[in-house]
C-alpha cells in the first residue's frame, strides 16, 4: 500500500495541500487558522488537493481565487445535508424516492402560509438531514415509532440541528454503493443488518452482486450523475425500487473504506495524478 504522494515536483501547479498524505509545493493541516500566510500561499498557487474533511470557506475562498480543485466539491457545498442532495437529484431529473424534506418540526403545526402535506402510509423512512453511518434513520411502522422519531427530532432542534426527511419505504434484501474514485466506479453490495439498515456500522454485510442488471443501471446513474456535476471522490448509495430498479439515496463525500480494503489510498493518488496530468503546461 501506498502511504504518501509527492506532487512537488509536477509541471502543472504551483500546488497547494491540505491532504496530510499529498506533499505538494505548500502543505497546511486542513484546520490550520486562516491568516495573511495561509491566504498568500492559495494566491500563488493553480491547484489545490483537498481532504475528505476541511472548513467549506477554504473551498469557495479557492474557487473566488480561480484555484483548479481535486476533489471537486461544487456538488456538496452548493447542496449541502440530504435535503440538498434531494433538491440536487430533482434538478437533474435523477431517479430518487418519494420524498418530503422539513426544515423544522414547525412545517408540522399549522401555518397559515404553510403547505400541506400527505404523508405517506405506515412504513416509512424518516431521516435527519446531517447525521451519518445509519444514524438518525428511523423505520416508522405505527404511531409507536413515530413518536419516538419525533422526540430524537425534537432533541436534535434542542441542540440546534435542524431538518429532517419522510421517505417512501422501499423493501429489499439489499443496497448497492458505488464508489467513485476519479474515474473508477466500484459498486459494492450490502445485505441488511438486523434493522433495515444495510451500512456496515450498523450490522449490514456485504455480499456479492444478486443481479447484474441492476448493477448496471446503477453504474449508468452514477456516471450521469457524475459527467452533470463534476463529483469525482464520494460513495453513492442506490435503493432498489420495484417498478424503477435502482434509485439514488445519498451522496456520501466522507465514507468508510472497510469495502475498499487497503486500496483507498492507491487509488486515491492515481486520481490525483491523473487530475494533474490533465492541468500540466
Amino acid at each position: 500500500m501506498v502511504d504518501e504522494l509527492n506532487i512537488s515536483t509536477l509541471t502543472a501547479g504551483p500546488i497547494i495541500s491540505l491532504h496530510p498524505l499529498v506533499k505538494a509545493d505548500f502543505n497546511f493541516w486542513a484546520f490550520s487558522a486562516i491568516n495573511d500566510e495561509l491566504l498568500s500561499c492559495f494566491s500563488r498557487a493553480r491547484i489545490v488537493i483537498w481532504p475528505q474533511v476541511f472548513p467549506s470557506q477554504f473551498y469557495f475562498y479557492a474557487c473566488q481565487m480561480g484555484l483548479h480543485s481535486f476533489p471537486n466539491y461544487e456538488a456538496r457545498f452548493k447542496f449541502p445535508g440530504k435535503s440538498g442532495q434531494m433538491l440536487l437529484f430533482k434538478s437533474l431529473g435523477l431517479p430518487y424516492p418519494e420524498t418530503i424534506f422539513f426544515p423544522k418540526l414547525a412545517a408540522l403545526g399549522e401555518h397559515p402560509d404553510a403547505i400541506s402535506v400527505n404523508f405517506p402510509p405506515f412504513p416509512f423512512v424518516l431521516k435527519t438531514d446531517d447525521e451519518h453511518e445509519g444514524q438518525g434513520v428511523f423505520l416508522v411502522k405505527d404511531e409507536k415509532t413515530w413518536q419516538t422519531a419525533l422526540s430524537h427530532i425534537k432533541k436534535r432542534e434542542r441542540e440546534g440541528h435542524f431538518g429532517f426527511l419522510i421517505q417512501e419505504f422501499l423493501q429489499a434484501p439489499y443496497d448497492l454503493r458505488v464508489v467513485v474514485i476519479g474515474k473508477e466506479f466500484l459498486p459494492f453490495w450490502r445485505a441488511l443488518g438486523p434493522d433495515f439498515k444495510t451500512n456496515l456500522a450498523q450490522g449490514g454485510k456485504p455480499i456479492s452482486c444478486p443481479e447484474k442488471p441492476l448493477e448496471t443501471q446503477a453504474l449508468s446513474l452514477t456516471h450521469e450523475l457524475c459527467q452533470k456535476t463534476g463529483i469525482n471522490l464520494a460513495a453513492i448509495d442506490f435503493l432498489i425500487h420495484s417498478q424503477k430498479g435502482t434509485v439514488l439515496n445519498e451522496i456520501n463525500y466522507v465514507f468508510g473504506r472497510r469495502l475498499l480494503g487497503n486500496s483507498f489510498n492507491e487509488l486515491f493518488f492515481k486520481a490525483v495524478k491523473d487530475f494533474l496530468r490533465s492541468l500540466e503546461k
